[in-house]
């Protein structure tokens, strides 16, 4: 039986049911791509060079070859496909290439893996390999869902990550604190396959998905409307189905923009992803510049129109 008395626990709205049914709830998309990858146990994969160092982790732990590959200036890959034996990693870059990377996965069965890492709400399915990271998208200290053919999920150990002091610490209003102590939890992430911590499966069932999806699109919209015409990337929601909700708007400008600039106005935004710059591989200068210049601008379900006429007028004082 349970335990029966004793001091009361965090209040979680009850679940009305699981956000991703049929998939693997585990730990974290690197926990994820390690399953996939131990699973396939492949030759070779192939990854884009656009990609975080997290990506690679796994890739170096089952000791892995793998080659990276370019993104053409509509971020799907700039080569044929995988041979037989081989796997291929394809990013649904920002949520926004749904349709191109089902249509690719399915031209070259059981050899190619989906990272919808930036891309939360695109259901997979059986046959097919691929994974979200629900910290891209919610509060929660842990979490990412498993689609494809994978066995003996069910005997992982737990989540080592469910801690969430830094979610309470910004909750409760100290962002610089809240920001640190981040950090180091996402420093303490690793790539073991365990299963999603009971926390973040309460917190996620407890969210109103619908409305978080919502929005994502309408901020993107609303986003789009303005910064379209000075944008040099032509990405938009016409590239993702209805029911899909972008992780950012991803605004390229003609040249770099002063990110001090940007925080100063109380608009912080991340660089995707400050390792790439530091990686001694030859060539691939588009992708270099793409993550020294791209700014993922954000558009969550904690923000409305006002919001985002404020970054937008923060954006173009700092573009002036």
């Amino acid at each position: 039986m349970r335990t029966i008395g004793g001091f009361l626990p965090l209040e979680i709205a009850p679940a009305a049911g699981p956000c991703h049914p049929g998939a693997a709830a585990l730990a974290s998309g690197r926990a994820c791509w390690h399953v996939i990858l131990r699973t396939c146990r492949p030759s070779h994969v192939l990854v884009p060079f656009y990609v975080c160092d997290a990506v690679l982790q796994p890739l170096y732990a089952t000791g892995t070859p793998f080659t990276f590959y370019q993104i053409t200036e509509s971020f799907q890959p700039d080569i044929e496909g995988p041979e037989p034996g081989e796997l291929m990693l394809v990013v649904n870059y920002f949520g926004l290439l749904t349709s191109f990377v089902a249509a690719f996965a399915d031209s070259h069965p059981g050899r190619v893996v989906v990272d919808d890492t930036q891309a939360f709400f695109r259901r997979g399915n059986p046959d097919v390999w691929s994974f979200n990271s629900a910290r891209k998208f919610f509060g929660v200290p842990d979490g990412g869902f498993l689609y494809g053919p994978a066995a003996g999920i069910d005997e992982l150990p737990p989540s080592d990550s469910a801690d969430c002091d830094h979610l309470l610490t910004r909750l409760a209003g100290n962002d610089r604190r809240a920001w640190e102590a981040f950090k180091e939890h996402e420093a303490r992430i690793g790539i073991e396959p365990r299963a999603m911590s009971v926390v973040t499966a309460r917190l996620l069932g407890a969210t109103d998905m619908s409305r978080a999806r919502c929005r994502r699109r309408s901020n993107f919209e609303a986003l789009h409307r303005r910064l379209a015409p000075i944008n040099t990337i032509a990405l938009s929601l016409d590239m993702a189905p209805a029911d899909d909700g972008p992780m950012c708007y991803p605004f390229l400008p003609a040249t770099d923009v002063d990110r001090q600039g940007l925080g100063e106005r109380g608009v912080f935004v991340p660089m995707l992803w400050p390792e790439i710059e530091g990686r001694h591989d030859p060539g691939f200068g588009r992708e270099r510049l793409i993550a020294r210049r791209l700014l993922p601008l954000p558009i969550d379900h904690r923000y409305g129109p006002d919001d985002m006429n404020e970054l937008c007028e923060a954006l173009f004082q700092v573009l002036s």
